[in-house]
């Protein structure tokens, strides 16, 4: 009889060599996947913002069949407080029922964020918090042609949809950005209006159906579209590209696409101050030409 026990094999570790070539493996597939998921990240956030964009352009739209065809004014009073003013965002809640949509998912300001520069959300026995998340908006209205507001006394001036002459061809709304800091970071969510890049055409007048106000009396505005301070807030007259350099735009029709910054300062020599003129009224999207 064999007495002897079978002799098992000694285990057999890694030797360094092979150790960095899995390591070079792992890395190598991170570089091709990493950006995968983020791309694929970034696609999940743009359909997100992209579905809000819809849903507030709609809840303007069913804002409009109650008013008359008016689009919902900007702002009441100006005072950006909830004791005396109100905003668009707040007129159509009625219809959205959601105050989430508010807030899009590329723009990574929180609802403390939201709530910076503005009164406390305890104001006006808590209607503030509810009033800063709509003048927060990610959706910047295009306030000069929808509803601008002349100045003394301040005095919003709803536009009619019949108004328009082309509406799938008009911007109603854009993403945007309430601030930056020194370095140009955003920061504090979005602003609920924004500026076109040009107000003017070439022979001086302007596309605007309110427009211009009467004698005495001018209009608020944010300062328009400033190339020449590319870390200012409103280097884009307050719009803003979340999505990898592009921003949802909605059109007065109601569908929404992402455009490049570029597009939409098409038909439009833009100067400090919007101070440009039109020169193409064809490609031009922000008025009533």
């Amino acid at each position: 009889m064999n007495t002897h026990c079978a002799r098992r094999g000694q285990p057999r570790g890694f030797t360094l060599i092979e150790l960095l070539v899995v390591i070079a493996i792992i890395a190598i597939l991170a570089a091709i996947l990493f950006p995968v998921f983020a791309q694929a990240r970034a696609q999940a956030r743009k359909t997100s913002c992209s579905s809000n964009f819809r849903q507030q352009a709609l809840g303007i739209a069913m804002y409009q069949q109650d008013y008359d065809g008016t689009y919902p004014i900007n702002s009441y009073t100006g005072s950006y407080s909830a004791a005396d003013d109100t905003n668009w965002g707040l007129l159509v809640q009625p219809y959205i029922k959601n105050l989430q949509i508010f807030a899009c998912p590329g723009d990574p300001a929180d609802e403390a964020a939201r709530m910076s520069d503005l009164d406390p959300p305890s104001a006006v026995g808590g209607k503030q918090r509810d009033f800063n998340l709509t003048v927060k908006n990610d959706f910047g209205l295009n306030w000069q042609l929808v509803c601008p507001v002349w100045s003394a006394p301040y005095a919003p001036q709803p536009v009619a949809e019949q108004a328009l002459n082309v509406p799938s061809q008009s911007i109603l709304g854009v993403d945007c950005l309430w601030d930056r800091d020194a370095a140009g970071v955003p920061k504090g969510g979005g602003n609920n209006s924004v500026d076109p890049p040009c107000f003017r055409e070439q022979d001086g007048s302007k596309g605007l159906p309110s427009w211009p106000p009467p004698a005495g009396r001018g209009y608020y505005w944010f300062g328009g579209w400033n190339p020449g301070s590319p870390l200012a807030w409103n280097v884009y007259g307050g719009v803003w590209p979340w999505h990898t350099e592009m921003a949802l735009t909605a059109f007065c029709d109601g569908h929404v696409k992402p455009l490049k910054v570029t597009t939409l300062a098409a038909g439009c020599n833009v100067k400090n101050g919007s101070g440009g003129l039109i020169t193409d009224k064809n490609a031009y999207l922000w008025d009533n030409l």
